[in-house]
């Protein structure tokens, strides 16, 4: 089973802010996405970055790819996106990778989301045969979401295939799997090889993904960094459910459930002292799935 990652962009933040220290000089920190070459569902992605449905400067002409089906970007977007001010990487980008696989759109059999935020769904409407797999629970917070909450969490249903709603097959009705060292229960997405992990409180329905043989879980949005685990690992003490390194900065601001946040990174401290280890999304350094 091939598992593999790509980094479509990255963006600049204050490394205080993110939570990579009190230090408040500028940090670069990558947005992931991956490829899974899954046994029974064909090539699969898992979540699609950023790309120029979100920052069309990359596409020619300066619009959105054609058969997207988003000529224009509402403006909740497009000042979401100049907040942020990613930087897209032609290379990174899913149709570059694609190629090179000897590849295209419409071989993708399966996209994964882990959740609805727009850095992990940006280009989702491009596939429009492919299944898709995520949560109906957080599918739904989105669908209910008002546009202050839309913009604080990042969630714009127009990125969304206007059919996902008769598409989506609910990650929770995979079978459920008992994980180890603190993970809880999760679902077999491959089995005996990954199984998706319930990452709450960044998003509503966030889900992770644990490959077996590797003992390795992608928390995808759990933390911006990986220091930040670290931290929270050294102030664990046995039995606690809490870290006393707490959510702060972006991270807390960003949270769905500050609490449920909180309570995930401690098992996340806690799957890393057990010899665990641990990828995330936006981490700067690199993840031994990072294909380039």
């Amino acid at each position: 089973m091939k598992f593999e990652f790509y980094n479509s962009a990255t963006i600049k933040a204050p490394g205080a802010l993110v939570g990579a220290g009190p230090d408040w000089s500028p940090v670069t920190l990558k947005v992931r996405w991956a490829f899974l070459d899954h046994p029974t569902f064909g090539p699969t992605l898992v979540d699609t970055g950023y790309g120029p449905s979100t920052y069309p400067s990359l596409a020619s002409g300066g619009s959105s790819p054609s058969g997207n089906g988003l000529p224009t970007r509402s403006i909740g977007l497009r000042l979401y996106t100049s907040l942020f001010r990613a930087r897209l990487r032609p290379e990174g980008q899913i149709d570059a990778v694609l190629v090179d696989k000897g590849l295209t759109l419409e071989d993708i059999q399966c996209v994964i989301v882990t959740h609805f935020h727009v850095d992990h769904v940006s280009e989702l409407r491009r596939f429009s045969n492919a299944r898709i797999l995520a949560s109906r629970r957080g599918f739904d917070a989105v669908r209910r979401a008002g546009w202050r909450a839309s913009l604080l969490h990042g969630t714009f249903t127009e990125l969304l295939p206007p059919d996902l709603d008769r598409r989506l097959e609910p990650i929770e009705a995979l079978p459920p799997i008992n994980l180890p060292d603190g993970l809880g229960t999760g679902w077999s997405l491959v089995p005996e090889l990954a199984s998706l992990v319930p990452m709450n409180g960044h998003a509503t329905g966030q889900v992770g993904i644990y490959i077996h043989s590797e003992h390795y879980l992608y928390a995808v949005d759990a933390h911006f960094v990986l220091g930040a685990l670290d931290r929270a690992a050294e102030g664990l003490e046995p039995g606690l459910t809490k870290p006393k390194v707490t959510l702060s900065g972006l991270p807390r601001l960003i949270a769905d459930d500050i609490e449920a946040a909180e309570t995930t990174l401690a098992r996340l401290a806690a799957f890393k002292q057990a010899g665990g280890r641990v990828g995330l999304c936006h981490d700067p350094d690199r993840d031994p799935f990072d294909a380039g």
